[in-house]
């Protein structure tokens, strides 16, 4: 058998045959169940040590496990989720593994297969699922963010999840408030800090089954006491809306409403894939428009509708800001309803055919007027040749006018989905992006972790991601100047120590946020990746 290899490799080497340039992007894909506590390498001589102050946890969740007994999953965001941690001080990185031991997870072992749950698409072969309790496990908990003492993680879904050192803990529990009514369908994945507090806010939805409407209740999270969701105000809608991430400014919330609505009905009987509609519109509306609400409850809200010739269709805020007469907020955006895609499913992902035909996503920025009536103003800020997504700030500015942001670009050479690079925009000053892009290597979104210095440029810092060298199969945790993208450090997963552990690589394509000592990480599974 070994001989027969060799000999057809080096007949394709002879017929002048060109390496996969796709090369492993699959395993992205696929079930990595292996699990591991902390170890450690040093990146020493190779690469310099970490600054003092990018010292701290980097956390991010993947897919972990695809099957389970007789049933294989088929929805990209419906995997059994895993948790990594790579503690980065000095010239040490340590790493740990873990699947998240859920309940829907725990269930599923113990059945030794699916258990019934609401998922985004049926299971491959589908399952007779009773219908009790249907919102929970709405989707992966893939959003991880610090309250207090409290480390929680969060999906769109109204639940949260305390965990300690990678392990699920318990269903976060809030004081009694009126949040949660009759039927709580949705939050947002993304909660955002308000730029001058600090304080964590997000939402959550109530469907109303007699109306087919539903109310959305807004609230902030301090530190000081993290189980109680202080009231921001309301908002009632026709349509159960989906948002899947917001913009806050110092002084107000602004929401994005896609011209789809979350079908409660459909989310009852049906995979939540079939609840997201397109609304029918034939003139310019509230299910298609920026409303503004002010933090404070003082003001009136504030309604900006598009023309229909400009859906607003989107998955996530890369920030907003405020000045004297407008809101601006830049958004990651689709010409189609991003939730109802063949993109969101695992077997297009692992057919190159059928990804290099995805629909990109540029980044928009809109200009949204403070006085209503007048019209929002739109402008595509990323390249539109390629995909861009997964994006990222210095998080000092939040809520703040930015200069910079960093992200995830897909169909980085023009046309293959899996050519995949870091890169950097420059909205002031001019500069052309800038990349980091190796073939057949697939980032993870690139966490900004800004200088503490008090003369510190915007972009001064350092990205932090992990790469999959899909020729390899082997993964890398890599440093790079935040401005230059120059290489810093390049640690593999597997090291010496290791070496009893082959199955140890580690990569994702999901959003993190990362604080200097304390790592806060923001992740979705629009991009869900194999090794974790």
């Amino acid at each position: 058998m070994m001989l027969a290899s060799c000999f057809l490799a080096v007949l394709a080497v002879l017929a002048g045959a060109v390496e996969d340039p796709d090369i492993g992007y699959s395993l992205l894909f696929e079930t990595a169940p292996e699990e591991f506590s902390r170890q450690c390498v040093d990146v020493s001589p190779q690469s310099k040590p970490f600054p003092t102050w990018a010292s701290g946890d980097f956390i991010i969740p993947s897919i972990g496990v695809v099957s389970m007994g007789d049933r294989t999953m088929v929805g990209l965001l419906d995997p059994f989720g895993k948790m990594q941690r790579f503690e980065m001080k000095g010239s040490t990185v340590c790493a740990a593994y873990r699947i998240m031991a859920t309940g829907f997870y725990n269930a599923s072992k113990a059945l030794n297969t699916v258990a019934p749950s609401l998922l985004f698409y049926e299971t491959d072969p589908p399952r007779d699922c009773p219908m009790y309790n249907p919102m929970c496990n709405m989707m992966p908990h893939v959003n991880t963010f610090k309250v207090g003492s409290k480390m929680l993680s969060i999906t769109d879904a109204p639940s949260m999840l305390e965990i300690r050192t990678l392990q699920v803990l318990k269903k976060h529990q809030f004081d009694a408030d009126r949040m949660e009514e009759t039927l709580p369908y949705a939050g947002s994945a993304h909660p955002v800090n308000h730029p001058v507090t600090g304080d964590w806010i997000d939402f959550v939805g109530n469907a109303n089954l007699l109306t087919g409407g539903a109310q959305v209740n807004f609230f902030h999270l301090s530190g000081d006491n993290p189980t109680f969701r202080h009231s921001l105000g309301n908002l009632t809608f026709d349509h159960p809306p989906y948002m899947h991430s917001f913009g806050v400014t110092e002084h107000y919330l602004v929401l994005p409403r896609m011209p789809v609505e979350l079908n409660i009905l459909d989310i009852l009987y049906r995979p939540l894939s079939a609840a997201f509609k397109d609304l029918k519109m034939s003139a310019p509306g509230i299910d298609n428009a920026f409303v503004l609400l002010p933090l404070d409850g003082s003001g009136k809200v504030i309604r900006a509708y598009l023309p229909l010739n400009d859906m607003l269709y989107y998955v996530h805020t890369v920030n907003a800001y405020e000045n004297a007469t407008d809101i601006v907020i830049d958004l990651t955006t689709s010409s189609h309803n991003p939730f109802a895609s063949h993109a969101l499913t695992l077997p297009s992902n692992k057919d190159k055919a059928m990804r290099d035909t995805f629909s990109p996503e540029v980044v928009k920025r809109f200009v949204i007027p403070l006085q209503e009536g007048q019209p929002v103003v739109a402008s595509v800020i990323s390249d539109p040749r390629t995909s861009t997504d997964f994006t990222k700030i210095n998080p000092r500015l939040a809520g703040k006018k930015h200069c910079f942001f960093w992200a995830v670009e897909n169909k980085h050479d023009g046309e293959s989905y899996a050519s995949i690079a870091i890169v950097k925009y420059d909205l002031c000053y001019g500069s052309p992006a800038k990349h980091w892009f190796r073939q057949s290597w697939y980032p993870s979104e690139a966490t900004m972790i800004p200088s503490p210095e008090p003369s510190a440029a915007e972009d001064d810092g350092l990205l932090v991601f992990t790469a999959l060298d899909g020729a390899a199969d082997q993964s890398y945790l890599v440093t790079v100047d935040a401005q230059t993208f120059v290489v810093k450090s390049q640690i593999t997963a597997n090291s010496k120590q290791q070496q009893n552990n082959n199955n140890t690589k580690t990569t994702t394509q999901q959003q993190q946020q990362h604080t200097n000592k304390t790592t806060t990480t923001t992740t979705t599974t629009t991009r869900t990746t194999k090794r974790a």
